[in-house]
């Protein structure tokens, strides 16, 4: 079974919102082939995503999610493939300056996470393409539209 290990400390999630994350995480891993598997998730505030960006993509100013893929030879035990941190703060406001839910949009920030740990991105065209499509789809199963509108 696949678990979503979640460190809301900061924002206190509550049980609908934590029950939504791990169902999503669940479903990405299991369509993904990653049976279980889990990942972390940190709920941070602006200032300790800013100092994670600066740290580890020399990017002095906060974001709304950070992934980080376990490449540890611990991950062969652990089955732990890697750490996301969102910034509640800065996903709380950029969902409203977009219009869109905020529950809903911390989903989709949890979602894009957990398709960069698995190797997904963005950098071109194509690839973008694809991760946006899984993307759209898993959200889509939890009655959440499509975030690229």
């Amino acid at each position: 079974m696949n678990s979503l290990n979640i460190n809301d400390t900061y924002a206190k999630l509550s049980s609908e919102v934590r029950d939504k994350l791990s169902i999503i995480a669940s479903n990405i891993l299991n369509k993904e082939g990653n049976k279980l598997s889990s990942v972390n998730l940190k709920i941070v505030t602006n200032k300790e995503i800013a100092e994670l960006n600066k740290i580890f993509r020399g990017k002095d100013s906060p974001t709304n999610v950070l992934s980080f893929t376990n490449d540890d030879i611990s991950k062969n035990v652990t089955n732990s493939l890697g750490d996301i941190a969102i910034s509640y703060e800065f996903v709380e406001v950029e969902a409203v300056k977009q219009g869109k839910n905020i529950s809903d949009h911390l989903m989709h920030m949890l979602a894009h996470g957990l398709y960069h740990i698995l190797g997904y991105n963005h950098e071109n065209e194509a690839e973008a393409s694809i991760m946006e499509e899984k993307e759209i789809l898993i959200l889509d199963e939890q009655k959440i539209k499509n975030p690229y509108l």
